[in-house]
């Protein structure tokens, strides 16, 4: 068996390039995304025609652009329509509307503006799909050789990224963040290579990006980061160059974003859910502790004093988080209302562990969770038998992919990132399979793209029995253009609905909403939970003092609101039985998804 862990090996897989497993890297990528368009047609078809959202962050993220684009400024992403009079501001900065008004400016130069937004929201996800292909395969050649890279491309496309954060109408920071976390990786993995250390200052760089945009890969990033100081125990003085090229990266390229996102009124404010100055300090802390260690390093000759120091630096680096925000180590949503966390959060698919699907999906369980553990088992042999640099590599891509494995079965959305980076090791193993089989080289090609579709998530999810989305469908049935379109003929006014709705409303109707599906809008969302849990005539005093003009209610969803389980005497649970109070006045058709009411004007 040849292994392509050790750099002999991979030098050998140089020589024969793709010859031996596939077809050219370029033309792997071009068929892989052929075939993601082709999968994901009907949803690029839906959002062309009819500019419907599939994900409440999606419309948002339009609002937002579009708020943007009409003048909003940079540094105010205040949401004025949400929780209204105040409105609500976002932890979401302006970097991702950057490359997003880049396109939608472009496109309205031929376009009128409603396609050249439907234009952008094809576009955007469709080259960040391409750019993910392109750097799973950059993973694959630096930890196994140019031999893996084609079948880690073909792999990273049966991974099923167009059907989730890379899908057809995506515009929501998650794809940006996967795609930066990967390429960080990368350079990363190169820098460990004490002659390409200046590597680990561009890796350095993408994490400020990555935090600029948002906070979902600090935990990936601590992982990698703490290879330094490992190299610093095992290494000492040889380790002194790569610690000093990321240390120096880190205070040039975070302030830089920092003072790029955060307006100068918050600079000294600490918050737990965005980029904030208890991380940019922490951050200093940690890149001088990197330092110091690196210049003490030819007084600190024995593995011990080494291990000591390092411990101290990491001590001093926690202390800085301790001092200035320490409920920033748990919870990243304790400012969550209690009430809200119950009947919203604890409801959200992507937030649950992933085994609480296993009753109704547990195919989906499978194909999610197997290809991830298969490529850390990958990653853990290679490790084994590597030597030296390539040993490291697959050391930190085994524990990278070990933590975002642990964190997806905590809450599935973690799996969207750590899936593409499993891939690769994953590639790796089919490749070496296939010299160990030793087929000949006609077959080889085949049977790498097999063995890759049978352990590959699309392959599991078609082989396994999937589960019943039929209340999903139910809740997205109201939230169509169509749906919608007898609440944007209303006047503009503020509309009570439920936590999913407000975005969407947000993005197809003029109208002002008090709930959404957002952390931060713990008041609106109270409001909206209390008035629809309340008994009717209580209701409606709620909603006037509130300043409420319309209410909206689902028709068509098929699972129990939680709303409705908590208050079967509220005015949701009325809502749901199909009637309603005398104080309100339907606007909407009798058979129409999304029953439409106004408040009557009080005599």
């Amino acid at each position: 068996m040849t292994d392509l862990a050790t750099p002999d090996a991979r030098s050998a897989a140089g020589r024969q390039a793709a010859t031996d497993f596939g077809f050219p890297s370029g033309l792997v990528l071009a068929l892989s995304l052929l075939c993601a368009a082709a999968l994901s047609f009907s949803r690029t078809e839906a959002v062309w025609r009819t500019g419907a959202f599939f994900d409440s962050d999606d419309a948002m993220r339009a609002v937002q652009l579009r708020d943007f684009l009409a003048g909003q400024p940079w540094f105010d992403v205040t949401a004025y329509r949400l929780d209204p009079p105040g409105g609500l501001p976002m932890h979401w900065s302006r970097i991702v509307d950057v490359p997003l008004a880049g396109l939608d400016l472009l496109f309205s130069r031929f376009l009128a503006p409603e396609y050249a937004e439907r234009a952008t929201r094809l576009v955007f996800p469709f080259l960040l799909l391409a750019a993910l292909f392109a750097v799973v395969g950059w993973l694959a050649a630096i930890l196994s050789g140019p031999r893996a890279r084609s079948l880690a491309i073909w792999l990273a496309m049966l991974s099923g990224a167009m059907f989730l954060q890379f899908t057809p109408g995506r515009i929501d920071h998650h794809a940006p963040q996967i795609v930066t976390l990967a390429a960080s990786l990368c350079f990363f993995l190169q820098g460990l290579d004490g002659k390409q250390a200046s590597r680990l200052a561009a890796s350095a760089a993408l994490m400020a990006l990555s935090f600029a945009i948002s906070l979902e890969n600090l935990p990936f990033f601590a992982v990698i980061v703490a290879a330094l100081p490992l190299l610093f125990v095992f290494e000492g003085a040889a380790a002194r160059g790569r610690l000093l090229w990321f240390a120096g990266g880190v205070p040039v390229a975070f302030p830089a974003f920092y003072v790029t996102t955060v307006p100068s009124v918050r600079y000294f404010a600490s918050v737990c859910d965005t980029f904030s100055f208890a991380h940019i300090a922490a951050l200093g802390v940690g890149a001088a502790s990197l330092i110091a260690l690196a210049l003490a390093a030819p007084w600190l000759p024995t593995f011990r004093a080494r291990l000591l120091a390092a411990g101290g630096a990491g001590l001093v680096t926690l202390s800085s988080v301790l001092l200035l925000a320490p409920h920033c180590l748990g919870d990243p949503l304790v400012g969550l209302d209690p009430l809200i966390r119950d009947l919203w959060l604890s409801h959200v698919a992507e937030a649950k562990p992933l085994f609480a699907l296993f009753p109704k999906a547990p195919g989906l369980v499978v194909a999610t969770a197997a290809p991830v553990a298969l490529g850390l088992a990958a990653a853990a042999a290679f490790a084994w038998r590597a030597q030296g640099l390539a040993r490291r590599r697959w050391l930190l891509t085994a524990a990278l992919v070990a933590v975002g494995l642990a964190a997806g079965l905590w809450q599935l959305r973690v799996f969207s990132s750590v899936t593409p980076l499993a891939m690769a090791p994953l590639a790796a193993a089919i490749v070496a399979l296939g010299e160990r089989l030793r087929v000949s080289a006609a077959l080889r090609a085949p049977l790498a793209a097999f063995l890759a579709l049978l352990v590959s998530p699309i392959g599991l999810a078609l082989a396994l029995p999937s589960g019943d989305d039929s209340e999903a469908d139910g809740e997205r049935a109201c939230l169509t253009p169509q749906a919608l379109a007898p609440l944007a003929a209303q006047p503009p006014a503020r509309v009570l609905g439920s936590f999913d709705f407000g975005s969407h409303i947000l993005a197809h109707t003029p109208h002002s909403v008090f709930a959404a599906p957002y952390h931060r809008d713990n008041h609106g969302n109270l409001l909206a939970a209390n008035a629809f849990m309340a008994p009717p005539n209580e209701a409606e005093a709620l909603l006037r003092e509130a300043g409420a003009g319309l209410v909206v209610w689902c028709a068509r969803a098929k699972a129990p609101s939680s709303l409705v389980s908590a208050a079967p005497d509220g005015l949701a649970a009325m809502l749901a039985r199909g009637d309603f109070p005398a104080w309100l006045e339907r606007k909407s058709a009798n058979n129409a998804p999304l029953l439409v009411f106004a408040l009557r004007a009080v005599k």
